[in-house]
């Protein structure tokens, strides 16, 4: 469950934190949900300007040194901050600016983190499921080691590495492992969907693929428990506990949607469609949320076609 109250350590005052990628959308909700938990947000953007006219009243600060400066003070960061998946083609020089966008960042908070004098210090930063790789049927819970099989797995683990000194260091670290997150505003929802919208739906390759998914609403409540709660150390799933089928998924939207779902994209058609990108809809990882569940946190959303009709009706998260 979420806690209320002030942020821990904080004496019932006002406690910062830092958050880069806060101008992006999962870093939009989670920025919004530490706010209203009693943390001062300071976000971190690419484009300060751009981010202050869009989201008014919080902190904003740009990636040059304030960067340093801020997470030295606050000594609690969470970072989401990189480049999105499907923004381009994955040309091999988009993959390093993939790969350096969520790096060097990283590296910098880290060396920030270890500096700062603050009395708890946290880093709260992103992964992503392709870091499990191409698993097939096997259950993959937190803490599993990284694999480098798939393109974008290679650059979560690189991440994962470049955030682990923070922990050696003494801060507590948690790595978010986020499954493919769901939401109507943002994220692969809306690309998803398009077929069905259009009036018929698809399954890509033979359906079997596992989907390591979340409802963003549970995503970001997931990630604000993380940062109140010191019993999450180390990687952590920000997953649903009822994973589903690629082919449960299509199912799911055409359902909510009211269109049949007859259309079958072979993988060949997938790959020559979306090229490297095609391993984020193709590969099988079958996550679950063990460290959640430990912590007995409550999903709104457990399942597929529950939260697939709630994004589609826009029904409260």
């Amino acid at each position: 469950m979420c806690r209320g109250g002030p942020p821990p350590d904080s004496g019932g005052m006002e406690r910062e934190i830092v958050v880069t990628g806060a101008n992006g959308w999962i870093g939009g909700y989670v920025g919004v949900a530490l706010q209203a938990e009693g943390w001062r947000v300071v976000g971190v953007s690419r484009t300060p300007e751009e981010a202050r006219e869009r989201r008014p009243g919080w902190d904003w600060i740009g990636i040059g040194p304030e960067l340093e400066d801020a997470v030295h003070r606050a000594g609690a960061v969470v970072n989401l901050a990189g480049r999105h998946a499907f923004e381009q083609p994955w040309t091999p020089e988009y993959v390093e600016v993939m790969r350096s966008s969520r790096i060097e960042i990283t590296r910098r908070v880290v060396a920030a983190l270890a500096d700062s004098t603050a009395a708890e210090r946290l880093l709260v930063s992103a992964s992503g499921y392709p870091v499990y790789g191409d698993a097939g049927e096997r259950t993959l819970p937190d803490d599993m080691p990284a694999s480098r099989e798939l393109v974008l797995g290679a650059v979560d683990a690189d991440w994962e590495e470049a955030a682990a000194p923070a922990g050696v260091a003494g801060a507590r670290l948690a790595v978010l492992r986020i499954g493919l997150t769901l939401g109507a505003d943002g994220g692969a929802f809306p690309v998803l969907r398009g077929p069905f919208d259009a009036g018929s739906g698809i399954v890509l390759g033979d359906g079997r693929q596992w989907v390591p998914w979340v409802h963003i609403a549970d995503a970001t409540r997931l990630i604000v428990d993380i940062v109140r709660d010191p019993r999450y150390r180390g990687a952590v799933n920000v997953v649903a506990p009822e994973p589903a089928r690629h082919a449960e998924l299509a199912a799911a939207l055409a359902q909510a949607l009211g269109v049949p779902c007859e259309t079958v994209v072979s993988a060949d058609q997938v790959r020559a469609m979306l090229g490297g990108a095609s391993e984020l809809v193709l590969a099988s990882q079958r996550m679950v949320p063990t460290k959640a569940a430990a912590a007995g946190f409550a999903f709104r959303h457990p399942e597929i076609s529950g939260a697939v009709k709630d994004i589609v009706t826009g029904s409260a998260g």
